[in-house]
């Protein structure tokens, strides 16, 4: 029953199959395929990477079967244009190479399953069935998408119920229950008021998921930057800290899951370096240095005018997030004294009505990008 004996040597096969291995290894091809023959299944076998990624486009099987030690291709590299190639295919990946870290970075590119050799027949049946289960299930979603995409009438309720449905039997595939999967989504919900509240923001219940889903999203990208790798933790933090300002609870609870690494030990990191804020910070940093040099020339009359001007007090952050205003104890400009620094610029000993047009100038840039 196997649709791509000669498929190797070039002659496609004109049979649909339902499993295609991707292994250089000619004595676990031949294996594996006689026991997913015996189970009933389809099979092809692509003895390169470069095959598989032919074959994949041309006989679109349900399952497909990686070792990810190939000649003249990354097996990371394989799983990415795999996913891309054949969206509905579900890929399980099975190699001598078994580490933990592999395994979580190939689920994170799109792996539906991560197996180590040598596997269990049964094990290796019962992962293929899954995998050609949710194959199915994409296949159907990309049909209804299409046809919905013919029919004029907007989306309605049944539309997203039948959505649900797909996303619904996804996750049982995956091995999630329903609630499971609805106590998650509750906590994000949750997760999402909190913080809109924690900003003093009131929106409607649609633009809060919304919002805490683009958030997730941007987080995404960056954790994909360094290919969800434990030890890029401070990495991603910084660049969580230079996006948002700030590390938000619901960020560091998915940077959590998605690397892996518990909650507490995140928080550790953050609260021991000084460049990390557990707390919203505005767009514009306001520093008045208090160091001597400082001091002994006005620092703290010079405080009092620029926490009037913001209308705010020394560490805290305005209402519309745009002032957050501190102290240091030195800036490095004693020869300015006293001294504020606004984001990157230096200012000596501004005046109050010399305040108040700056702080007109950031606002009239804000309105202008607003238009934009």
């Amino acid at each position: 029953m196997n649709a791509d004996k000669k498929a190797a040597g070039g002659q496609p096969a004109t049979l649909p199959i339902d499993v295609l291995v991707i292994d250089e290894d000619e004595a676990f091809t031949e294996t594996c395929c006689r026991l997913l023959e015996k189970g009933g299944y389809r099979t092809a076998v692509a003895k390169s990477g470069a095959q598989g990624l032919q074959s994949v486009g041309s006989q679109h099987p349900g399952v497909v079967l990686l070792d990810l030690k190939l000649t003249g291709m990354n097996g990371v590299e394989a799983i990415s244009r795999l996913v891309k190639i054949a969206p509905a295919a579900v890929l399980i990946v099975i190699t001598g190479q078994g580490t933990v870290d592999l395994a979580v970075e190939s689920m994170k590119l799109g792996a539906f399953d991560f197996l180590t050799k040598p596997c269990e027949p049964d094990k290796l049946l019962e992962a293929v069935r899954r995998g050609l289960n949710l194959s199915m299930l994409r296949r159907e979603a990309e049909s209804s998408k299409a046809s919905a995409a013919e029919q004029a009438h907007p989306p309605d309720k049944y539309d997203l119920l039948l959505q649900g449905l797909d996303v619904l039997g996804e996750a049982y595939s995956m091995g999630i229950e329903k609630r499971q999967l609805l106590d998650e989504l509750a906590y994000l919900e949750n997760e999402a008021k909190y913080h809109a509240e924690s900003l003093g923001q009131i929106k409607k219940k649609e633009r809060v998921i919304l919002d805490i889903r683009e958030d997730l999203l941007k987080t995404d990208a960056i954790l994909k930057k360094y290919d969800f790798q434990k030890n890029s933790l401070i990495q991603v933090l910084l660049d969580v800290q230079e996006k948002f300002r700030w590390l938000p609870r619901h960020i560091l609870n998915w940077i959590s899951g998605r690397l892996n690494i518990p909650l507490r030990e995140i928080y550790v990191v953050a609260n021991f370096y000084e460049a990390f804020s557990l707390e919203p910070r505005g767009r514009h940093i306001v520093q008045v240095c208090t160091g001597t040099a400082c001091h002994v020339r006005g620092a703290s009359e010079m405080l009092t005018r620029v926490s009037a001007a913001l209308g705010i007090q020394p560490g805290q952050t305005d209402d519309k997030l745009r002032y957050t205003l501190e102290t240091v104890h030195c800036i490095g400009c004693c020869a300015l004294a006293p001294v504020v620094q606004i984001d990157n610029q230096y200012y000596r000993d501004p005046s109050r009505s010399k305040l108040e047009k700056i702080i007109k100038e950031f606002e009239k840039e804000e309105a202008q990008a607003c238009l934009a």
